[in-house]
């Protein structure tokens, strides 16, 4: 009888519980490898030219400005933090400025892992959660989307939706009323994170506090009262506190009425001067999401079905109505439509993606008898054939995921020219921005160019290439949306500081049909000294 019992499994659960910590284990192991060597293969990679703008304006407050006084641009002061401490914790290079995206997502990832665990049927499924939001990002983005603020904000964006809804699961259970209090303050925290990188995305923790009082209304978890005392006056106080710290900060530095100018006043202003965006960059921007996460929005959609059919899942709830409210944001951004923007949408549809998997492969394990008998029946009390039923899902996903990894990282090591020519090589390889910028610009750093500093509408690659520095507190990248006045004191800057060379990217040329003042100002002032695949640079009469 012993013999029989211990055969079946029944009486000898240790071992099955070691296989099926050991199986756990593969998948994490894996899930994490996976995201780790997409992200690895991102580490050099060249800016695109926001980027270089945040790295210059980073390096600038470096060496003693201050932001919005010394360097202005009208990003929220977060990215220009993030920056920052890359550049003194890890170096100013591409290398310094990744590393520390790489860093906070890896610790992303793990959040995901641990956090999604009891809100899926298979639990061991979170292992996935990484690879369908940080690893599609890190496999198919290009120079211009990495290290965007929209992909940094998805971990403290998501970390208020999970205090929201740990909340409410405690707030139902009638458990730990101080927990529910520390909870939503967190919460706020961590909104008040996202709003310090961009004050737009307030809406989307704001529709999580909307989702989770309803909840807890739902539920008669709280009342009125205990919804006020114990979930919107501590998010309130978490969010005031880390505001009121950089108002604070701003204030001591002087530039207080600059970052009011600059979150409050300057979007009108700029929105009644600047050109719309194009309709064609709307599509581009809407087949760079779609083609990223093809493979996924299948799943995606699967869960938003499940979710609408039985309206049940919090989660679910939370996630639907981030995707919702971020498409809305990137629609009503109608001046740029980014294609990076759309990075806002890739964690809450790689969550849901995740869901959908999670619940097809829940039904079709019910479905399938895998038939084992005899000496093998205990491996019915393990995971094995749950895990089989998931990577007829899984395998194909994260397949998906390896041709960008593998272009990546055929630029990084192609004919080993990299290994032998160094890290400019690799640059030139990966991004022609850099190659033809860095040959363009050279003639400045010749003994007989003229000194000072300079200024370039376009990229500003061109100042860490050159050694020279921008003549005015704008680097010159989105000009653009500068308002007719900063474009003003642009040019009288020019005569004021006798700025000897100006730089028109190639790709910028629309200035002189945009910005006619400028065109006409440098027919006057300046002779074109030369115009080639990096664009147009004039010398100062």
């Amino acid at each position: 009888m012993m013999e029989s019992d211990t055969a079946s499994g029944e009486s000898g659960p240790t071992p099955v519980r070691g296989l099926n910590l050991l199986l756990e284990a593969g998948w994490y192991g894996a899930g994490f490898a996976a995201v780790l060597a997409l992200a690895l293969v991102n580490l050099y990679y060249p800016f695109g030219s926001d980027q270089a703008a945040f790295f210059y304006g980073a390096q600038e407050l470096d060496q003693g400005a201050t932001l919005y006084v010394d360097y202005w641009d009208n990003k929220q002061p977060g990215l220009y933090l993030f920056y920052l401490v890359a550049g003194q914790l890890f170096g100013f290079s591409e290398y310094g400025i990744h590393l520390l995206e790489l860093i906070w997502m890896m610790v992303f990832a793990l959040v995901l892992m641990i956090t999604l665990r009891p809100h899926l049927k298979a639990p061991w499924l979170s292992a996935l959660a990484p690879l369908a939001t940080i690893g599609v990002y890190y496999a198919g983005v290009t120079e211009y989307e990495l290290t965007q603020l929209e992909m940094i904000v998805a971990f403290p964006l998501y970390l208020t939706a999970w205090c929201c809804l740990h909340a409410v699961t405690l707030a139902e259970t009638r458990s730990s009323p101080w927990g529910i209090v520390l909870l939503f303050f967190l919460s706020g925290c961590f909104a008040a994170l996202a709003v310090f990188f961009k004050l737009l995305l307030a809406v989307i923790p704001i529709t999580f506090w909307l989702l989770a009082s309803f909840f807890l209304f739902r539920g008669r978890a709280l009342t009125l009262v205990g919804l006020a005392t114990r979930f919107w006056i501590p998010g309130a106080v978490g969010v005031a506190l880390p505001l009121a710290a950089t108002l604070f900060w701003f204030w001591q530095a002087g530039a207080l009425q600059e970052l009011l100018w600059t979150s409050f006043a300057y979007p009108s202003e700029a929105f009644s001067t600047s050109p719309p965006a194009p309709k064609s960059r709307l599509l581009t921007a809407t087949a760079f999401f779609l083609s990223s996460m093809a493979p996924w929005l299948l799943f995606t959609a699967i869960a938003a079905g499940v979710w609408l059919g039985r309206r049940s899942g919090d989660l679910q709830a939370m996630m639907l109505a981030w995707l919702v409210v971020g498409a809305v944001l990137f629609l009503i951004q109608r001046f740029s439509w980014w294609e990076y923007h759309m990075l806002l949408l890739f964690v809450p549809a790689g969550i849901l993606a995740l869901c959908g998997v999670d619940w097809i492969a829940a039904r079709l394990g019910g479905l399938i008898d895998f038939g084992v008998t005899g000496r093998l029946s205990w491996l019915r009390h393990t995971e094995v054939p749950a895990m089989l039923c998931t990577l007829l899902f899984a395998a194909p996903l994260a397949a998906s995921l390896a041709g960008p990894f593998l272009a990546k990282t055929q630029k990084l090591f192609y004919g080993a020219e990299v290994l032998r020519q160094g890290l400019q090589a690799y640059h030139w390889r990966a991004s022609e921005n850099y190659e033809r910028l860095w040959v363009g610009s050279r003639f400045l750093t010749e003994p007989d160019a003229r000194p000072g500093p300079i200024y370039a509408f376009g990229s500003a690659l061109v100042y860490p290439f050159t050694g020279r520095t921008s003549s005015h507190i704008t680097a010159g990248a989105a000009w653009e949306y500068y308002l007719p006045a900063q474009t003003r004191e642009i040019l009288e800057g020019f005569d004021a500081q006798q700025v000897p060379y100006v730089f028109v990217d190639r790709s910028d040329e629309k200035l002189f049909q945009l910005r006619p003042e400028v065109a006409r100002y440098l027919l006057e002032n300046y002779t074109r000294l030369k115009k080639d695949d990096s664009g147009s640079w004039y010398e100062r009469k």
